[in-house]
């Protein structure tokens, strides 16, 4: 007789399980991409809780954006843009919170030379008129939603920038209007080819979020911007540019909010869910498997479980 059954005999009352819901919360980055790149690799760094040794690439990245969030909040306060000399305190504070924080840059002297570069010039390309504009910084979206299972699940991410009618005013070579809303993004890296996954990726990602502005608000923001600073390390552009935004266009690519594109990617997305959730579901030793499709060789040179991995037997 098993001890439960000993209890139940004796006049002990079993009490029912409990099956308690967790809604998970899912980005646009951080997992789909993450694991439709490499369901291996995302699922030991992003579910298992495994941490990289190397923060190095995240490093660039992270110390652009930390900067020109800085750069707006002080031009709120005091409405003027800093110079070379004032970027380059800006830069040289953020790095040190990044580097106290575990995220170091393979050469730091050479990466913030580099970023100073990318900032001074985008701040002469774009001057007021992009700040102007800027309505909000790392605004937030948000939403509960359910996939195609009928799975609910929070959708979240975080914009660059929520701003007025930066197209308008720069004058780029859109269909714009002065009451027009945007949203905005920005990339440290030179823009990708046209056509490359890279790129796709980053148009996926721009759609999600317009989907998200809508569900907050009500409806689509105009357009929604990618901005590749890498692309003014080009200094022939830079010097044929002469100041003029418009003279650089690989610097901006504008993704339209297309409904019928928006929902493709949102399919996409709660398909994907799904899977993330299948996986979750199964046996630890049969989960987070290598994937069956090819995986870029960037994704598996950065990756630090590479080494036992069937993909490279």
């Amino acid at each position: 007789m098993s001890f439960i059954t000993k209890l139940t005999d004796g006049g002990w009352t079993k009490p029912a399980l409990k099956e308690e819901s967790h809604i998970r919360k899912y980005s646009t980055t951080g997992d789909i991409l993450s694991f439709k790149r490499c369901r291996r690799q995302y699922g030991f760094f992003h579910v298992r809780g495994f941490r990289s040794a190397s923060s190095t690439q995240m490093y660039f990245g992270t110390l652009v954006h930390d900067v020109l969030d800085k750069i707006h909040r002080v031009y709120k306060l005091t409405g003027a843009l800093p110079d070379k000399e004032g970027i380059r305190e800006v830069v040289d504070e953020s790095h040190e919170l990044l580097v106290r924080s575990g995220i170091r840059p393979y050469d730091p002297k050479q990466q913030k030379e580099n970023a100073i570069k990318l900032l001074d010039r985008f701040l002469i390309l774009v001057n007021e008129k992009f700040f102007n504009h800027v309505q909000q910084t790392e605004y937030p979206l948000e939403r509960e939603l359910k996939t195609d299972n009928n799975a609910p699940y929070v959708l979240h991410g975080i914009v660059d920038v929520l701003s007025g009618a930066i197209c308008h005013d720069l004058d780029l070579p859109y269909s714009t209007d002065p009451g027009d809303i945007e949203i905005w993004d920005y990339k440290a890296s030179k823009r990708p080819a046209k056509g490359s996954q890279y790129l796709r990726d980053y148009e996926y990602q721009m759609r999600v979020y317009s989907e998200l502005y809508k569900q907050q608000t009500g409806e689509y923001p105009a357009r929604a911007v990618l901005v590749f600073l890498g692309e003014l390390n080009n200094d022939k552009l830079w010097e044929a540019a002469e100041g003029d935004p418009s003279n650089f266009s690989k610097i901006f690519f504008v993704v339209d909010p297309k409904p019928s594109h928006i929902q493709t990617a949102m399919s996409d997305f709660n398909g994907t869910v799904d899977r993330i959730e299948e996986e979750r579901a199964k046996y630890f030793v049969d989960q987070w498997k290598a994937p069956d499709h090819e995986v870029d060789g960037d994704t598996c040179q950065a990756c630090e479980i590479r080494f036992n991995c069937e993909r490279q037997k």
